[in-house]
């Protein structure tokens, strides 16, 4: 953490440089912790098999780099990951590395150590991050945070062809054939407002659309797409408060014409529902 006279990271590079002169005519023993300590902590994967991968990984790399690695899976449930994440700032000390959630990473930004070096080196070798996550681990302009897939989900829908054709006049094979580019005119007619209409139609059949509107993390993730859609902003990259606009109204219509026929439990709908 920036706070300490001599950081983590300059401690590590500073004794391997003093290592290598002080060391080299000693004879060389290699052993099973050579490359020093870490702890780790990964947020705790809802699918319980998940996790046993992910621990493999970095139980092999350990291994190669001769690195005597700690690993904790934190779970989500009563916030304990963002809880962990509060308490080891405000305390100082904890896991090295720790998986943080969305905004977390900014707002912890303070407390972070810049990882620029090994987000050149990353990026050199696998190429550019997605915007999103550049936008949500890069402050200030430096890296304070390695974006990573573990966790990371779309939330697609998933709906009936039969039912879509049937009740909201809708070709979904038409639309993307299988093993064919799709059709670029319905592919850009399909917009939020066209989503809105297959969903009131629906809904007048009886076979209402479902999309989670609670005050869970997972259960919401798919509203700030049709937010940014609609180019609305509640606050911009510069930290301006930006709810009061005409997109902001626009978007809100648009969920007020949603719920209208969504049914009424969806305001319940969990992180698992």
């Amino acid at each position: 953490m920036p706070g300490r006279e001599l950081s983590r990271r300059r401690f590590l590079t500073q004794t391997a440089a003093l290592a290598a002169v002080s060391t080299f005519p000693a004879p060389y023993v290699h052993g099973a912790a050579a490359g020093g300590r870490l702890s780790v902590g990964f947020w705790d994967h809802w699918v319980p098999t998940a996790n046993a991968p992910l621990d493999k990984l970095c139980r092999n790399w350990a291994a190669k780099e001769k690195v005597d690695l700690q690993i904790d899976f934190i779970t989500s449930n009563g916030n304990k990951l963002i809880m962990t994440v509060a308490a080891e700032a405000q305390a100082r000390s904890g896991h090295d590395m720790l998986s943080m959630p969305t905004w977390y990473c900014a707002g912890q930004a303070k407390n972070l150590e810049p990882v620029d070096d090994v987000m050149k080196a990353l990026i050199s070798s696998e190429g550019k991050v997605a915007a999103s996550a550049e936008y949500l681990a890069k402050q200030d302009g430096r890296w304070i945070g390695v974006p990573g897939s573990w966790g990371n989900v779309t939330f697609p829908c998933v709906g009936r062809i039969d039912q879509l054709k049937q009740f909201a006049g809708m070709d979904v094979q038409k639309m993307y054939p299988a093993g064919k580019p799709a059709d670029r005119q319905l592919h850009d007619a399909w917009t939020w407002d066209a989503f809105l209409d297959a969903a009131q139609r629906c809904h007048k059949a009886g076979y209402p659309f479902g999309k989670p509107m609670s005050d869970c993390s997972d259960a919401v993730n798919w509203v700030g797409t049709v937010y940014a859609a609609y180019g609305a902003e509640l606050v911009d990259k510069d930290g301006k408060i930006t709810v009061k606009s005409e997109q902001t109204k626009q978007v809100l219509e648009w969920f007020k014409r949603l719920m209208a026929v969504l049914p009424a439990d969806t305001l319940a709908w969990d992180n698992a529902g």
